[in-house]
């Protein structure tokens, strides 16, 4: 049973309603407390419940065994240390995110934490698929002289896709340039309104459920989904020229894993959360409803990115004798 220190009541709901279900409903406390705490879990969960995390943490650590034996390969394979750096922080994506959601199963009341972790960490993705679409071709200067010849159509989703009279472009330095920082601002915004709003949950003031016209955690939510959308164009744009000029480097399968890891991350967390929201999420002791979608999200997590390290591991595992950047003279 929760103890008065743990129990926190829903503030949109009265608290006289809530000593009411408690008292004459049988409504269990648990449903209105904290997550229990890790030393707490295995107690206070069945076999069944035990035997689910640990299969799921030995999916989390054969995801990691394959992410090493995947950097090893790329470090021996591909001679560009710049290049090699790029792929290795890019293809390790569903791993990292496997271990934060591993963390969040066995210390669900680190679940603000681990979310943080994982925005935190997938923003910096952003830029990191970009330079890999732009070491791809060699570098900013090789990427511009190829594309010098061609008009680059940039009536690409999600911000343009319905602007049909949009010019076509020539590249340029400077335009791969403006991409690139359209990109970046995302990777520098998210990790600083994570500890903005980490610092003002520790004093009360930042509350990532309440989604009000008047609460923070809507308008800096709203901040990062405009900035999401801005950097999603520049890296569509040169995907498309990608997967045309670079197939040999299985650049659509890399895109389709950022593009899965971004669904899962944002989407399917979003809507776990408003189904709790809803009440459509049963409380289960010792998990109330919101602590238990945090939960089935960890859970689809860890199964979805398990699978998705397989296919990264695919398709980042190509032999690259080529140099990125201007790195050509740079040979292990």
């Amino acid at each position: 049973m929760a103890s008065m220190e743990e129990f926190h009541p829903d503030p949109r709901i009265p608290r006289q309603l809530v000593d009411f279900l408690i008292a004459n409903y049988s409504v269990p406390k648990a449903c209105f407390s904290k997550p229990p705490a890790a030393s707490q879990l295995p107690q206070q969960l069945d076999t069944l419940h035990l035997c689910t995390f640990g299969i799921l943490t030995i999916l989390v650590i054969i995801s990691l065994i394959l992410y090493l034996e995947e950097a090893f390969y790329l470090r021996k394979k591909v001679l560009c240390p710049v290049k090699r750096k790029t792929l290795l922080w890019s293809s390790a994506s569903p791993t990292i995110i496997a271990i934060f959601s591993c963390f969040g199963l066995w210390i669900p009341r680190a679940s603000m934490f681990v979310d943080i972790a994982i925005g935190t960490y997938f923003a910096i993705c952003f830029y990191l698929i970009l330079t890999v679409i732009i070491e791809g071709f060699g570098g900013k200067d090789t990427l511009v002289k190829k594309m010098e010849n061609t008009d680059v159509n940039i009536n690409t989703g999600p911000c343009c896709c319905c602007c049909p009279c949009l010019p076509r472009i020539k590249l340029t330095k400077r335009k791969v340039t403006i991409f690139t920082l359209g990109v970046i601002q995302m990777a520098f915004l998210k990790p600083i309104f994570s500890f903005i709003g980490l610092f003002l949950w520790a004093d009360g003031i930042f509350n990532p459920d309440d989604i009000s016209a008047q609460s923070l955690a809507l308008w800096m939510g709203t901040i990062i989904g405009v900035s999401t959308i801005i950097a999603l164009w520049p890296i569509g744009i040169l995907f498309r020229q990608a997967k045309i000029h670079l197939n040999d480097q299985n650049i659509g399968a890399k895109f389709a894993v950022f593009q899965i890891l971004l669904i899962l991350t944002t989407l399917q967390a979003s809507i776990f959360s408003i189904l709790a929201g809803a009440g459509q999420i049963p409380c289960f002791p010792p998990y109330s409803s919101k602590a238990r979608s945090q939960l089935m999200n960890n859970n689809l997590l860890i199964v979805e990115t398990f699978l998705l390290s397989i296919v990264a591991r695919n398709a980042y595992r190509i032999k690259d004798e080529e140099a990125g950047f201007s790195f050509k003279s740079q040979r292990m």
